[in-house]
C-alpha cells in the first residue's frame, strides 16, 4: 500500500523516527532523511527535492531545528511539504522542561546518533584533545546522553567521548516514548483533517448528484427521439467537456451508422464491434481519454454514444461509473419519447381530439421521494461523526506541555483510544446508511421506469399548477443550504411582506430559487469581507404579480459579465457548467414570469429579481 504520509528528518533523528513509527503500527506512513547539517549552512530546497520526489505521500512533515532556518515558506513545487522547527532537535525526544533542566545544570545533552560521529564532528571544528577540553570543560559539568535504545554502542560512544573531553558523563533512558506520543500527535491530525476533506468531497458528490438529477430531469421531459438525443448529448456535454460526441441510434435492424456520415470505415467498424459485443456496457480507448458507452436496458440496444477526448482524463473511471448509472435513465428518455411517439400515432390513427396522461404527475411524487432521500444525505453528513474531532484536537493542544501525564493519568486522555476506536466504527456506519439512500434513489429511478412503460396515455399540455406558498419555499431552499450559509458565517435577512393566494408550479419554482442561493452563497467565495449578509425580499408587485429579491454583499457582477449571465454555457466559476441560471430563466418565463440581474459592479454585491403572476396554469389547479 502506498504512503499517504512521510517524515522526513535529520539522519541523526532518523532511528529514533524509524523506530517510533514502526512500534507504534502507524499504516501508510514512511520516513526518510536528509544528511546531517550541525555545525553547517542550513538546508536549502533544492537539496530536498530528490528525496522529496521520492516519495509518493501525499502529505510531508520535515523535522529539525537549525538545519530548517531557511525554509519558513514552501518553495513552488513543495506546497504539500509542512515545516515542523523545533529550538532544539532534543526536543524530539524529551519534553521542553527536561531539556532546558538538564542545561541549565551544565548538561552537554547528546543524542545515540550525533554520538556515533563525535569523532568526526570534532575534527570538523578544529579540535584536538587538549584545545576541545578545555573549551568544552569552561562550560559544561557532564556529558548527558539521552538514550533512547535505538544504538546499542551508544555507550561506549559517551565513555570515548568523555575521556577526550575529560568530562564526567551521565545516561538518561528516556525511550521513546515521548517522541511516539508528539508523532502520534502528527498522525491523529493528518488523519483528522483526511476525515474533514472526505466529508467536503461528500458534500461535494451530494450537491454533484444533486446536478445529475436536475439534468436527467431536463431528459425525461423530452417528448421525441430528436429532443432525447439533443437533451443527452448536451447532458454528456456538461458532465464531461468533450472534443466531441457521436450519437449513433440503434433498432431491430441494427447501428444506424448510415445516419452518420462524418465517420471514416475504420471507426465504423470499432463502433460494428462493440455493438455486437453485448455484455460490454462501454469501452474505453488506448488513450484513456475516450470511450464507447451503451444506451439500452438488457439485450435492447437503443444507442451508442462515442464520448471523444474529455477534458479530464485522470477521472475517466469515475466517469465511467457514473455515466453507467445515467445511461439507464437515458434508455428510460428514449424509450419514453419511442412510447410517446407511438401514442400520437396510434391517436392520430384513431382520430382522437386529446391525449391524457398521468406521466408527469407520477414522475413528480418519485421525484419529491428523490429529494426526501437526498435531504436525508444531507443530514447525515451534516451530523457526521468526525466533526468531533476538532474538539479531541484541541483537548489534545491543551496538554501539548505534558502529554505524558495527559494519556497515562487524565481520565480525558485515557479515554481518548477508546474514543477513536467508536468513531471508526461511527464512519463505517455512516457510510452504510449513505449507500443504503444511494440505493434508495436508484429504485426511485426503477419506479419511473416502470411508470413510464404502464402508461397508456401522453402528457397533458402545461405543467401541474397548485397552490403556493412562496415563504415556505424560501425557507425549504434555505434548509438545503443551511450548512453552507453557516459555515461562511452568512447572515439572512428576510423581509417578507403578506402575499396574496397564489397558484403555480412549485418545482419550478424551488429550482430557480434554489439555483440563486446557491449563486448568492458562492458570490462570497474567497472573500475576506465582514458582515456577509443575504438578503430575502418578498412583496407583491400588484393583483397580477408578486415580486421575489435575492440580494448579497459579496463579489458582484461586471456590467461586460452581466450581459451574458443566463447565456447557455457560460459561467464564471471555474468548475460551472453554465446551466443553472440560464435553465432558471427559462423556469420562470415558462411560468409566464421574468428573471432579471442587478450589480452595481465589482465588490458590490448582486441582486436578482423573480416576477411572477399570482395565479398561473389554472387548468391543472389543485
Amino acid at each position: 500500500m502506498l504512503p499517504t504520509l512521510c517524515f522526513i528528518c535529520c539522519e541523526y533523528l532518523y532511528p529514533e523516527m524509524k523506530a517510533a513509527v514502526e512500534s507504534d503500527g502507524f499504516s501508510n506512513v514512511e520516513v526518510k532523511a536528509f544528511p546531517a547539517r550541525c555545525g553547517r549552512p542550513p538546508i536549502q530546497w533544492k537539496e530536498l527535492e530528490e528525496t522529496i520526489k521520492a516519495t509518493d505521500a501525499e502529505y510531508i512533515e520535515l523535522f529539525g531545528s537549525f538545519c530548517l532556518q531557511q525554509l519558513d515558506d514552501p518553495a513552488p513545487g513543495f506546497a504539500h511539504c509542512t515545516i515542523n522547527k523545533q529550538e532544539q532537535c532534543f526536543h524530539y525526544l524529551a519534553g521542553t522542561t527536561l531539556v532546558t533542566s538538564l542545561q541549565q545544570n551544565g548538561g552537554y545533552l547528546l543524542s545515540p546518533g550525533w554520538l556515533a560521529e563525535w569523532e568526526n564532528h570534532v575534527h570538523e571544528w578544529g579540535f584536538d584533545r587538549e584545545t576541545a577540553a578545555d573549551y568544552f570543560g569552561q562550560s559544561l559539568r557532564k556529558l548527558v546522553l539521552l538514550d533512547t535504545g535505538t544504538n546499542k554502542n551508544s555507550r561506549e560512544h559517551l565513555q570515548s567521548f568523555a575521556a577526550f573531553l575529560n568530562l564526567p558523563s551521565e545516561i538518561l533512558s528516556i525511550g521513546l516514548d515521548y517522541h511516539r506520543l508528539a508523532l502520534s500527535e502528527i498522525v491523529t491530525s493528518y488523519k483528522q483533517r483526511q476525515l474533514i476533506q472526505e466529508n467536503k468531497v461528500n458534500q461535494r458528490n451530494a450537491a454533484d448528484s444533486a446536478m445529475v438529477i436536475d439534468l436527467l430531469v431536463q431528459v425525461t421531459r423530452a417528448n421525441s427521439e430528436t429532443e432525447v438525443k439533443k437533451s443527452i448529448i448536451e447532458l454528456f456535454t456538461m458532465l464531461l467537456a468533450p472534443a466531441n460526441i457521436l450519437f449513433i441510434w440503434a433498432d431491430k435492424t441494427g447501428l444506424q451508422l448510415r445516419q452518420t456520415i462524418t465517420i471514416s470505415k475504420a471507426e465504423q467498424q470499432y463502433l460494428m464491434d462493440f455493438y455486437t459485443s453485448p455484455q460490454e456496457k462501454y469501452q474505453v480507448n488506448q488513450a484513456e481519454d475516450s470511450f464507447l458507452l451503451r444506451i439500452g436496458r438488457g439485450d435492447n440496444v437503443l444507442a451508442i454514444l462515442h464520448i471523444q477526448h474529455i477534458a479530464f482524463p485522470k477521472y475517466i473511471e469515475h466517469y465511467l461509473n457514473v455515466a453507467i448509472h445515467i445511461s439507464e435513465v437515458c434508455a428510460l428518455a428514449i424509450e419514453h419519447a419511442q412510447t410517446v411517439a407511438k401514442l400520437l400515432h396510434t391517436s392520430r390513427l384513431a382520430g382522437k381530439a386529446e391525449i391524457a396522461t398521468e406521466v408527469l404527475h407520477n414522475v413528480g411524487n418519485i421525484l419529491n421521494s428523490i429529494s426526501v432521500s437526498s435531504e436525508h444525505i444531507h443530514e447525515i453528513t451534516q451530523k457526521s461523526s468526525c466533526l468531533s474531532l476538532p474538539g479531541i484536537v484541541d483537548l489534545i493542544e491543551k496538554h501539548s506541555d505534558n502529554p505524558g501525564e495527559f494519556f497515562t493519568n487524565d481520565p480525558k486522555g485515557k479515554q481518548l483510544p477508546l474514543y477513536f476506536s467508536k468513531l471508526s466504527d461511527q464512519l463505517t456506519k455512516e457510510q452504510d446508511i449513505l449507500l443504503n439512500e444511494c440505493r434508495r434513489q436508484l429504485k426511485h429511478i426503477h419506479l419511473v421506469a416502470e411508470i413510464i412503460r404502464t402508461q397508456q396515455d401522453t402528457a397533458k399540455e402545461g405543467g401541474l399548477s397548485e397552490q403556493i406558498d412562496i415563504t415556505d419555499i424560501l425557507e425549504e431552499c434555505l434548509q438545503v443550504f443551511k450548512q453552507q450559509i453557516r459555515d461562511n458565517e452568512i447572515a439572512i435577512e428576510r423581509k417578507y411582506t403578506k402575499l396574496p393566494e397564489m397558484y403555480g408550479e412549485r418545482y419550478k419554482i424551488l429550482q430557480i430559487i434554489n439555483n440563486l442561493i446557491s449563486n448568492a452563497i458562492d458570490a462570497f467565495d474567497k472573500q475576506e469581507q465582514q458582515n456577509k449578509t443575504l438578503s430575502l425580499t418578498l412583496y407583491p408587485l400588484d393583483k397580477q404579480s408578486v415580486i421575489l429579491e435575492v440580494h448579497d454583499n459579496g463579489m458582484g457582477i461586471k456590467d461586460t459579465i452581466l450581459q451574458q449571465i443566463f447565456v447557455f454555457g457560460f459561467s464564471t466559476k471555474d468548475n460551472g457548467h453554465g446551466f443553472g441560471l440560464h435553465n432558471a430563466a427559462n423556469l420562470a418565463t415558462e411560468m409566464n414570469g421574468t428573471l432579471l440581474a442587478e450589480s452595481p459592479g465589482e465588490g458590490k454585491g448582486a441582486l436578482f429579481r423573480l416576477q411572477l403572476p399570482v395565479v398561473h396554469n389554472t387548468k391543472g389547479s389543485v
